[in-house]
């Protein structure tokens, strides 16, 4: 199945980039006419817009110190960066480094889909619908999206055909690339109990599974105590991540909260309120529709994205949360849903890209 996925891949990927492609040229051409909704325009920018310009900065200068806004940013995507940049420039390294793990995520989802569904069909629509996901965008910007679903999704095939080592390997990858990544000790521990009488019997593959389960966390505490030694303060990323985005809230107040000020005329509280709802909705269809190991990881993970004082970037936060691809795929199945869906997608995503490089929507 390599080849159909590959192609598949390839093709939305480039479909996704000809959409932003057209987001950059409408936004010059409109802003320039009635000026951007901030001082500097994020089109302006490029590529580079909102947090990929901090990924330009850690891949060039490092962390600079605790009190550094920064370090909120986890390192691998900027590291990496910094490493291929040895040969063909910073600024580059980052747009392929991004852009080429977001096509390796939209392989190895496509793989992912036909072992849950064992439907072709299905898998070329969750594919396409990851790339041209409402906020998917930053699939093509200097994000480190693509790489933490690249590395997440990988983990979960690595974890269905028992190899361990791989896996945690991945999982530490994916640990210091979004903080969110522990989550993924939960499939991992499920995949490791649900494997324990073959485990019983091959010591080398039971480290490995118990490796795994540990791996992600691992990965975010390296960092953490990296931290502590280079800047001084264990919890920097946290503290910085905190200022941003508020602390961590009881979601039911904090949707109802959103709902209140968004009717009140709040339009950022209200997409948001609206975003939520959807994102829950397909959380609640995962768990009937899924794999436990799916089930395992997007309800956590659906909690954390709408548990939040500050909701700005939930929905590409929900990107993250890629099961919730795999429902939508499934639900493209019927007719009425999946002949109208990719394109509500793809136009979305356009509008949101434009109001982004507007300073309007914060992605």
């Amino acid at each position: 199945m390599t080849g159909p996925a590959v192609r598949h891949a390839a093709l939305t990927w480039l479909e996704a980039r000809l959409y932003v492609a057209a987001a950059f040229v409408v936004s010059h051409a409109v802003f320039a006419q009635t000026g951007p909704r901030t001082t500097v325009a994020p089109f302006e920018r490029g590529l580079f817009a909102w947090d990929g310009d901090w990924y330009l900065r850690i891949a060039e200068q490092g962390y600079l110190n605790a009190d550094d806004p920064s370090v909120r940013f986890f390192p691998l995507f900027p590291l990496l960066s910094r490493w291929l940049g040895w040969l063909i420039g910073t600024e580059p390294a980052l747009i392929l480094l991004a852009n080429g793990a977001a096509l390796l995520a939209g392989i190895a989802l496509y793989h992912l889909t036909m072992q849950e569904t064992g439907d072709p069909v299905i898998a070329q629509r969750t594919t396409r619908l990851m790339a041209l996901f409402p906020v998917g965008f930053v699939l093509v910007l200097a994000y480190s999206e693509g790489l933490f679903l690249a590395l997440s999704i990988l983990v979960f095939l690595c974890l269905r055909s028992r190899r361990w080592w791989t896996a945690a390997l991945l999982a530490f990858l994916a640990g210091l690339t979004r903080p969110v990544a522990g989550i993924l000790a939960l499939p991992a521990l499920y995949h490791a109990v649900r494997n324990r009488h073959q485990l019983r019997q091959r010591p080398v593959a039971a480290l490995g599974a118990g490796l795994t389960v540990l791996a992600a966390p691992a990965g975010t505490l390296t960092f953490l105590l990296w931290s502590r030694m280079a800047l001084g303060n264990t919890w920097a990323p946290v503290e910085q991540q905190e200022l941003l985005r508020g602390r961590t809230s009881e979601p039911l107040s904090r949707l109802w909260h959103a709902f209140n000020e968004g009717i009140r005329g709040d339009e950022g509280e209200l997409f948001h309120f609206f975003a939520a709802i959807a994102i829950i909705a397909l959380a609640v269809a995962a768990v009937r529709l899924l794999s436990a190991d799916l089930c395992l990881y997007v309800v956590p993970s659906v909690i954390f994205i709408i548990a939040s004082d500050n909701l700005n970037s939930m929905e590409r936060y929900a990107l993250g949360a890629f099961p919730l691809l795999i429902v939508a795929g499934l639900l493209s199945r019927k007719v009425s849903i999946g002949s109208w869906l990719p394109t509500v997608s793809a136009v979305a995503m356009t509008s949101i890209c434009v109001l982004a490089l507007s300073g309007a929507y914060v992605p």
